[in-house]
């Protein structure tokens, strides 16, 4: 083993954001608008931040070796991006040019060239890297000891009740254990469990599928809560939104994340909000694009929270059920949403 650290010399200057959320929260909207302020990137999914995280935290690698492949990363990713390396012209991702703000620059990368002077570009101009990463924010301290002042970390909460749903689909194993779901996770006796469940890997493992939604929706939205509340993230260096408020009343919303990264708004911006259908009647509402989430406008926000609250009543272990209401309790009486009301 080498005595002396790894370390990465002459690094970037420039803001790193970092959307992060559970699955199903709504990280691919906000990174989209993250994209629409001025000098930001269009979001990319880099699953690489969320290994290393996770790695560190299950003391599968050192701090030092994770601090240090994260600033290479993010300097890698967001040099490659200038010089349209990592161009995605997949016309069906929301990575592509179709949902860019202008896409005919960002294919015009394609034909741009390298060097220097891209480097002194992205530093000169402050262009931010926009990355999206998954269930990470309660181990992000190698992020945090990474990137230091340049870091805007945006963390974006869902009601508990209406993840379930969605977890309970990504864990049936015909999804779970395809070749291409590329997750970090464990081995538990031969059986896949994610990462994050590594303390309790045997009851995740012995239990039906809608329980095992059931029981990491509800571990993580405790997790998330629990680092929010310590003395650990409350530098101004987080940012909270509610994904709720988000789609009702995205104009306050979008304020406050501009406030937050320090940066204005471009013409791009309302074409993004289209997109998106944002603002909504009601939460449940959604756009008809994208490649995995293809919702038209449903039922009244009311009757969908009653309809998922018997599911789980229907479908749950009675003691799992009991802890999960109470988790949202938890949950209301931090962020007063708009779905607080039907509780």
């Amino acid at each position: 083993m080498s005595q002396w650290p790894l370390k990465k010399f002459d690094d970037f200057s420039n803001d790193v954001i970092v959307v992060d959320g559970l699955w199903g929260s709504g990280k691919q909207l906000v990174s989209t608008l993250v994209g629409g302020f001025d000098r930001v990137e269009h979001f990319k999914y880099n699953p690489d931040y969320d290994y290393l995280c996770a790695a560190s935290h299950l003391q599968a690698m050192n701090t030092n070796a994770t601090v240090t492949l994260l600033q290479l990363i993010a300097g890698r990713n967001q040099y490659y991006n200038l010089i349209g390396r990592e161009v995605n012209l997949r016309w069906r991702d929301e990575t592509g040019p179709r949902f860019h703000p202008t896409p005919f620059k960002f294919v015009a990368r394609l034909f741009s060239k390298d060097g220097e002077a891209i480097a002194r570009t992205i530093d000169e101009q402050n262009i931010a890297n926009n990355i999206t990463t998954h269930c990470i924010y309660p181990v992000a301290s190698p992020i945090v000891d990474a990137f230091g002042d340049r870091l805007k970390f945006i963390e974006v909460v869902r009601h508990p009740l209406h993840l379930v749903t969605h977890w309970s689909r990504f864990l049936e194993p015909s999804r779970w254990r395809r070749v291409r779901e590329i997750n970090l996770t464990i081995d538990c006796n031969g059986y896949k469990v994610p990462w994050f469940a590594s303390s309790w890997a045997e009851k995740f493992a012995q239990a039906k599928t809608f329980d095992q939604a059931l029981m990491s929706v509800d571990f993580l939205s405790n997790w998330v809560i629990d680092v929010a509340q310590s003395q650990k993230n409350t530098e101004s260096k987080f940012h909270f939104i509610q994904f709720e408020n988000l789609v009702l009343d995205p104009e306050n919303e979008i304020a406050l994340l501009g406030k937050f990264l320090g940066r204005s708004q471009t013409k791009g911006m309302k074409k993004i909000m289209r997109q998106n259908a944002i603002p909504r009647k009601n939460i449940a509402d959604g756009p008809k694009m994208g490649q995995n989430y293809r919702w038209t406008a449903l039922e009244k926000d009311e009757k969908v929270y009653s309809e998922a609250m018997a599911m789980i009543h229907q479908q749950g272990s009675a003691d799992l059920v009991a802890a999960f209401t109470k988790t949202i309790t938890r949950y209301n009486s931090i962020w007063k949403g708009p779905l607080a009301k039907f509780e």
